[in-house]
């Protein structure tokens, strides 16, 4: 059995990981290097952490920060910071309050903020209605994580190859059967579409569609007189300040399904009301008063509609699917990779399954 892999993200490398293990020949291609891309692109975010919480939604990330504990006990580097989602109106506070009593009973610890507690965090309450707090949160290098991956699947036997892109698949009766790349012809038995924000493009070469959007992340990094102490902050408005060493990362999250959007992936600008946006957070964390902006870039997800990945078989024999994870690819990345290895050997829970199945959306 030969699986190639499309796509040496964070998601693709993890999966990699995972099934070097199993028996068969398994190829990751990256066209260009290993968490180059969007992965590099993202925040960096290890959240248990969600709004409105369903139990399998902390279940999987459960499941995700188990994985993460054993990528530490190889070598990658975590600062545990907190995150702290801000309310700006009393109906999403009160959503935060029930976020809150979910995450306790699931042993996540979790505390609703009044306005005024808001400041030993660094945000200045004014016009604020609260937020909820989640100490334990973490975040990472996410491109150090996708090589960590990486490198547990060459050390597993996996033929991981940076600089090789995929043009093409080519089908036969129905079934997958070899990939096209730009150093030639690669047979394989099953293809798993691993490419973020490409991965409509590589469905549509094999004439699967599925309910996939994008959304464009812009992030800006600035530094700042002193340090910024406080947890990543994410504000009702979309917009989040996540601390660094020397001041802040501050982006848009925005991870709502807009049927049929699509973005050009080649434009990385930044626009003027982007920046006119996050430079207005300094009024709310007054340790990004006169910050330095030293540099810019997007970041671009793939969102579903119900916020969840699309991870399995499609309609096409052996075209499996890992995508769509709706600006949570780092948090989840390695449960995805363990929900794909139990697919592929058909001992996947019958509610990973259902959840997370490519088909679910069909009337």
């Amino acid at each position: 059995m030969h699986t190639v892999i499309v796509g040496g993200g964070i998601v693709g490398a993890a999966v990699a990981a995972r099934l070097g293990s199993t028996d068969g020949e398994v190829a990751l291609l990256e066209r260009a290097e290993i968490g180059a891309e969007t992965t590099a692109a993202s925040a960096g975010l290890l959240m248990r952490t969600v709004v409105d919480p369903e139990p399998f939604d902390l279940r999987i990330r459960e499941r995700a920060r188990e994985r993460y504990r054993e990528l530490r006990e190889d070598g990658l580097e975590t600062d545990r910071i907190g995150i702290v989602y801000v309310a700006e109106s009393e109906s999403f506070a009160d959503r935060l309050a029930d976020s809150a009593a979910a995450l306790r009973e699931a042993g996540i610890d979790a505390s609703v903020l009044e306005p005024d507690e808001l400041v030993g965090l660094g945000i200045e309450p004014e016009g604020l209605e609260g937020g909820l707090y989640t100490p334990e949160d973490r975040v990472c290098d996410p491109a150090a994580a996708a090589r960590l991956f990486a490198d547990r699947a060459r050390a597993a036997g996996v033929d991981v190859r940076t600089g090789v892109s995929v043009t093409d698949v080519e089908t036969r009766d129905g079934a997958v059967a070899a990939v096209e790349t730009s150093e030639g012809r690669l047979a394989a038995d099953r293809v798993i579409n691993a490419t973020g924000p490409w991965a409509p493009q590589l469905d549509e070469a094999v004439g699967i569609d599925l309910p996939l959007c994008h959304t464009r992340g812009p992030m800006l990094a600035v530094e700042t007189s002193d340090p910024h102490e406080g947890p990543t902050a994410i504000f009702e408005s979309k917009r989040y300040v996540r601390p660094t060493e020397r001041g802040a990362w501050l982006g848009a999250y925005r991870t709502d399904y807009v049927p049929g959007q699509r973005y050009d992936l080649a434009d990385r600008s930044v626009s003027a009301s982007f920046r006119e946006s996050a430079r207005e957070l300094e009024t709310v964390v007054p340790a990004l008063e006169n910050a330095t902006v030293v540099d810019d870039w997007v970041g671009y997800r793939t969102v579903t509609p119900d916020g969840r990945p699309l991870v399995g078989e499609t309609g096409l024999e052996g075209y499996l699917v890992a995508v769509g994870l709706s600006g949570q690819g780092i948090t989840l990345a390695p449960a995805v990779a363990d929900v794909v290895a139990e697919l592929l050997a058909d001992e996947a829970d019958p509610e990973y399954r259902r959840r997370l199945s490519p088909t679910r959306f069909r009337d």
